[in-house]
């Protein structure tokens, strides 16, 4: 049964860090765990590494990251798979009544969602999963997102057509690119300060911050699409608060709102539900919110939680503990380009620390016992009413014959929109009906890379994949190559040469040329490329390079803005710089490589006026390759030119 949680006793989720605080210790992230309960936590140190900046550190994202000279850590792999993982979570959809909303903007935020959002990002506590084997993995990086449910694409259905008859339109780009440029030049405006962490660090380990927070935001909020369930709801929150004079009624309204709700046909609506009463600690009477939790108990099952929360707003002049809470971690390029803009102390929101340890509780709870358990059960009942079938012989004659079915009807010359396709998959909304079987196999796939059972993930992408080529479902055809090849990587697979030609480059071509040519998607394109590169590249040696000429084909295919080409230019020479070399001599190595792309990056920057960011390059370079030799600094030279067009710029006095 779901337990009333206190704010005087959590002893299951590690939230002791924030008890005895007072206003002379604000806390920049409620949402960061640690294993040291019984002192207060140390101020931030200056050199984090990328899993700090992951769990939520504004300031940690340049320690652990490898040097020029230096192979990739296993803790810097770790982080690598933690950032493409924590992009693909669990979206949990907020039903909130009006009072509801009301209780939140009281303390100050615009809405339930609003309130909910950033303590989703990690969840306090280890989180447990188990594989289709039964096998445990415990994750201290498991996170969802709280989104809102006017997200669901439901203004596309008009009131004179059911969702099915809906024809294909455009679909959304996967991100803005106009707001990441935008962004990029608002990071590289606020000067090198805004990234350092640790004022002895490298210019590799500058580019490292500026880029890891470049592939965030990129990566923080696709939207809804047919072709991948990543964006559609796991769970829906119902949430009500002390105030309402009908809790009960309310509370099932709110179901029939959500469960009547129009969406497309692709997108089902058998999710988990989870009912929320939200108390109010300063006017409501705890006892009358204790019997209507159980009333909401016996009518609507175990998945309900009370939360208590004051409903006054938290400031500076407060007389209790209070903690400063940031926006999520997840936000898009947008939201933060409006939060940069905004003067601080309207960024600036506050919270009560017994509200912070019980929303830590509550986001513990909701996952641990009711997220994580759903998204098991129906991993299993898929894989074994489904896929298991299709990896048999039997499925595979099935799927031979459709095969040879689907041909034989093309050779007939049909002209109806089908002939080509099997029955499951509609050209005219470009999409199959949620209860198809290549639908609920797409959701297995999901939810399996979104629990990290990455080699279920992928046996079930490259099991779609051939389905989805033979209907020309052009665009799940990519996304499937695409996910199939991040979860091979992921799986900890030893890519051998081999594996890498035979196997994974064939996947990363197929999709991207699928996006680009057949779908007219490439920021999706770009997605495919920056999550394999990135991943690639933490694997060191021949992968490296792998990673290297992926962003090359981005930067030719001219995939990005202005600033993130030269931003991903200068990525093409951190790939490079990470290959060690055998022996003293370190045979091998591609430093020159690296320094050549330094240059290359550093004329673009130049060329978009970013000066100071190019002489970071330019004298690393410099350094690494460029000193030694004397033919370099004559006039003509590019090194001679560039640094001639960068010497008369102001440095950073926090760099300098």
């Amino acid at each position: 049964m779901a337990s009333i949680p206190t704010s005087s006793s959590e002893p299951s989720v590690a939230d002791s860090e924030y008890t005895g605080l007072d206003r002379s210790r604000i806390l920049a992230h409620p949402q960061s765990t640690t294993d040291t309960p019984t002192s207060p936590s140390p101020a931030p140190s200056l050199s984090l590494s990328l899993s700090s900046f992951l769990t939520g550190h504004p300031a940690a994202l340049s320690g652990g990251l490898a040097s020029p000279s230096n192979a990739v850590s296993p803790s810097h792999l770790s982080a690598i798979a933690s950032l493409v993982a924590q992009s693909f979570t669990p979206r949990v959809s907020i039903f909130a009544s009006n009072d509801a909303n009301e209780f939140a903007r009281d303390k100050g935020f615009a809405s339930v969602v609003d309130l909910f959002r950033p303590f989703g990002d990690v969840v306090p506590g280890p989180v447990v999963v188990r594989d289709t084997q039964g096998i445990s993995t415990t994750l201290d990086d498991f996170g969802i997102r709280f989104t809102s449910s006017a997200l669901f694409p439901s203004t596309q259905t008009s009131h004179q057509q059911s969702p099915t008859k809906i024809r294909k339109e455009p679909a959304a780009p996967c991100f803005d690119l106009q707001d990441l440029d935008t962004l990029l030049d608002i990071y590289l405006g606020k000067g090198m300060r805004y990234f350092v962490t640790d004022l002895n660090a490298p210019p590799t380990a500058l580019h490292d911050d500026l880029y890891y927070k470049f592939l965030q935001r990129l990566l923080a909020s696709p939207p809804v699409s047919a072709h991948e369930s990543f964006s559609h709801p796991v769970a829906g929150i119902i949430a009500i608060s002390s105030r309402n004079p009908q809790p009960i009624e309310t509370l099932s309204s709110l179901y029939k709102a959500g469960n009547d709700a129009p969406v497309p046909s692709y997108m089902s609506k058998d999710y988990l539900r989870y009912y929320v009463l939200v108390h109010d600690e300063d006017h409501s009477d705890l006892e009358r919110s204790i019997a209507l939790f159980e009333r909401m108990k016996r009518h609507f099952g175990i998945h309900c939680h009370m939360v208590r929360l004051r409903s006054v707003k938290a400031d500076l002049s407060s007389s209790e503990p209070i903690a400063l809470l940031p926006p999520s971690q997840w936000i898009s390029a947008a939201e933060e380009i409006a939060l940069l803009k905004a003067p601080p102390e309207a960024a600036e929101r506050y919270i009560f620390e017994s509200d912070v340890q019980n929303m830590r509780a509550f986001a513990h709870e909701l996952v641990v016992k009711s997220v994580v358990p759903f998204m098991e059960r129906c991993v299993a009942t898929w894989n074994d009413q489904i896929a298991a079938s299709r990896r048999g012989l039997t499925g595979r004659f099935f799927s031979a014959s459709r095969r040879l079915l689907g041909s034989n009807n093309r050779g007939l010359g049909s002209g109806t929109a089908h002939s080509a396709t099997s029955g499951n998959y509609d050209p005219i909304t470009g999409s199959y009906g949620f209860m198809t079987a290549e639908s609920q196999m797409r959701k297995l796939a999901d939810y399996a890379f979104m629990l990290r059972d990455w080699k279920l993930a992928h046996s079930t992408y490259d099991l779609l994949r051939k389905d989805f080529l033979n209907d020309k479902a052009w665009k799940y055809h990519a996304g499937s190559q695409e996910m199939a090849a991040a979860s091979l990587i992921l799986s900890g697979t030893p890519l051998s040469s081999k594996t890498r030609a035979d196997t994974l480059e064939p996947l990363l071509d197929s999709a991207t040329y699928s996006y680009i040519s057949r779908c007219s998607q490439p920021t999706y394109a770009l997605r495919t490329i920056l999550i394999s590169s990135e991943l690639l590249r933490s694997r060191g040696g021949g992968a490296a390079d792998d990673a290297a000429r992926w962003l090359m084909k981005a930067i030719s295919e001219k995939l990005m803005g202005n600033l993130a080409h030269a931003l991903i230019i200068e990525r093409v020479s951190a790939c490079y710089s990470i290959r060690k070399g055998v022996g003293s001599q370190g045979w091998g190595n591609r430093r020159r490589k690296a320094a050549f792309w330094q240059l290359v990056a550093a004329k673009e920057w130049v060329s978009l006026d970013k000066k100071q960011h190019a002489r970071l390059i330019l004298d690393e370079a410099g350094e690494n390759v460029y000193d030694a030799l004397d033919w370099t600094d004559e006039p003509g030279q590019l090194l001679f030119e560039l640094r001639h067009s960068t010497e008369s710029m102001v440095y950073d006095s926090s760099i300098s």
